[in-house]
């Protein structure tokens, strides 16, 4: 089980919260259009390999089957995996859970990535699982900020990016800790 900054239900409650918030805001807006939310994610903890395309260690499938739990009570509308093995791994288990098929994207074109995210996901939350220098890059493309890469040794960091439909981006880091 994860142990989410030492207490496994606050952390919960607060993805609930920011997810819930999102969503009752959306429903007070006058228009049709809701906001996006994007939950951005590193891929799991890999085996240490020569290849450019290794699989996940045992730890990365504990972590990939623990986002099953984490999201449970989460709406996902769409899962979206860089095509290398340990970014699908990662999101396989989330994605069967949620009957959902795993979409990919290019992880060298996030320009035109982040682009699609917007006009193809406006009211929705959709999981993307990359890599620790695309996941922040993306992220800093969806919302103008500038968030550093990941240390090579960080898998324990779930980002949420909610724009709203005026364009207007809302970040959120939270670490997760097995």
């Amino acid at each position: 089980m994860l142990n989410i900054c030492n207490n496994n239900s606050n952390y919960f409650i607060k993805i609930l919260l920011f997810l819930g918030l999102s969503q009752i805001f959306d429903s007070c807006q006058p228009t049709q259009i809701k906001s996006a939310s994007f939950i951005l994610i590193r891929h799991a903890e890999k085996i240490l390999s020569s290849s450019n395309d290794p699989q996940l260690s045992t730890k990365g499938w504990q972590r990939a089957n623990e986002l099953v739990h984490l999201f449970e009570a989460v709406d996902i509308d769409a899962v979206y995996a860089s095509p290398y093995r340990r970014s699908i791994d990662t999101a396989k288990p989330l994605a069967k859970a949620k009957k959902l098929g795993i979409l990919n994207y290019n992880p060298d074109e996030l320009d035109s990535f982040a682009q699609k995210l917007l006009n193809t996901h406006m009211g929705e939350t959709v999981i993307i699982v990359g890599h620790s220098n695309t996941t922040p890059q993306l992220i800093n493309v969806l919302s103008g900020t500038d968030y550093p890469n990941l240390k090579e040794t960080e898998y324990d960091w779930v980002y949420f990016v909610d724009i709203s439909p005026k364009g207007t981006p809302n970040v959120k880091k939270l670490q997760i800790r097995m």
